[in-house]
């Protein structure tokens, strides 16, 4: 995931247990329905989730991880909202028409720049605070402002019109 030059979207439509879970906390973002239901029942088999451990506390805080992974009580999706798991619950009925509309507003953006954007995102939740920061502002100044895309947002703004992406 935090390889991929794209945002990963995860979709929860029922159960995500045990790696499902942890997969789809490792994602960009997450719409659940509300029927999804997310569960580390590791804890109950006298194993932990390695992935889980790592991710949730930086997902979903580490006490709120701590509960999740130390009882293996399951969340709803309400419950994954309140927390930050989930980014939207919808109804099943809305869950095509969400997930496109979302990816549209995200394609209709600049590739280049949302893959910068991705990189500092979890290099900055990932990494040390101050090593996180002496990165994002080496890819601001030494990466976006190369990009043909930042310039053409600047013009656009100016001018008062809306950006033509070249992706470059």
């Amino acid at each position: 995931m935090n390889e991929a030059s794209t945002p990963v979207l995860a979709v929860v439509d029922g159960v995500a247990s045990g790696a499902g879970a942890e997969l789809a906390a490792f994602c960009d973002l997450v719409i659940a329905t509300e029927h999804a239901q997310f569960r580390q029942p590791e804890i109950r088999l006298g194993r932990f989730p390695p992935l889980g451990a790592i991710i949730y506390p930086r997902v979903i805080g580490p006490r709120r991880a701590m509960e999740f992974l130390l009882t293996g009580d399951p969340i709803d999706a309400q419950q994954a909202l309140m927390l930050g798991l989930v980014n939207q619950v919808v109804a099943r009925t809305a869950l095509k028409e969400t997930v496109g509309a979302l990816a549209k507003r995200i394609c209709n953006q600049s590739g280049p720049v949302l893959k910068l954007l991705k990189q500092v995102i979890f290099q900055g939740t990932w990494r040390p605070l101050h090593e996180a920061l002496k990165n994002a502002q080496d890819i601001y100044l030494n990466q976006l402002f190369e990009l043909e895309d930042s310039q053409e947002g600047l013009r656009a703004l100016i001018e008062k019109r809306k950006p033509v992406w070249k992706n470059k």
